[in-house]
């Protein structure tokens, strides 16, 4: 068996971080079930009416229905903030349910004039896209517990807004090799400044 030295530790707990957050980054889970359905539209149904409800809640079921449980990218076309402070309070209250599900925003641009766009077109401030690990994930967030206070905040955040997923096609920022990379320039820095301590090289 071979003798457990200072870098195969290192190299092992290298391993098992990164096997931890493969599993926290997800991105290929499992469908929604029936059941599962279920349960999320009858939250629907119990949190009561909001801004197009009904038609959101049409949607939100056609979405369940063909959820093939991987990851997904929000796109955000946005109007200022109706209200500053509730887009502050809003941000707070649902930034971090979103990371602990790896959700998190991509990128945030603001468009600084008009180009090639149809006659009539709705102007907006601001463009966001949004990393989800699956719907699921969305759904246990905006029907969870504090569903109708994120609606109330969400709807005084935003004086206008157009939202739809989208799969990615094609990127080449790859945030599981990026990780690997950070991780093992960490651990090979972390090597050459543990090797002159004689307990790391026993």
């Amino acid at each position: 068996m071979p003798r457990l030295t200072g870098p195969r530790l290192l190299a092992a707990a290298l391993a098992v971080l990164y096997a931890f957050f493969w599993l926290w980054y997800g991105g290929q889970g499992r469908p929604l079930s029936d059941t599962e359905i279920r349960h999320y539209l009858a939250r629907f149904d119990e949190i009561g009416p909001g801004d197009g409800s009904l038609r959101v809640r049409a949607q939100f079921e056609a979405w369940m229905r063909k959820d093939d449980g991987n990851e997904f990218f929000m796109v955000n076309l946005i109007d200022e903030p109706a209200d500053l402070a509730k887009e502050a309070a809003y941000n707070e209250a649902i930034l971090p349910q979103l990371f602990l599900r790896a959700s998190f925003p991509v990128f945030m641009v603001r468009p600084f004039t008009d180009f090639i766009e149809p006659e009539g077109h709705h102007t907006w401030d601001m463009v966001a896209v949004m990393r989800y690990r699956s719907l699921r994930d969305l759904l246990n967030v905006i029907a969870g517990p504090d569903a109708e206070r994120l609606r109330d905040l969400k709807e005084g955040s935003v004086a206008k807004t157009h939202v739809f997923p989208a799969h990615m096609v094609f990127s080449f920022v790859w945030v599981r090799f990026i990780a690997a990379v950070l991780l093992i320039a960490f651990g090979v820095a972390l090597h050459f400044a543990l090797r002159p301590l004689g307990w790391y090289r026993r």
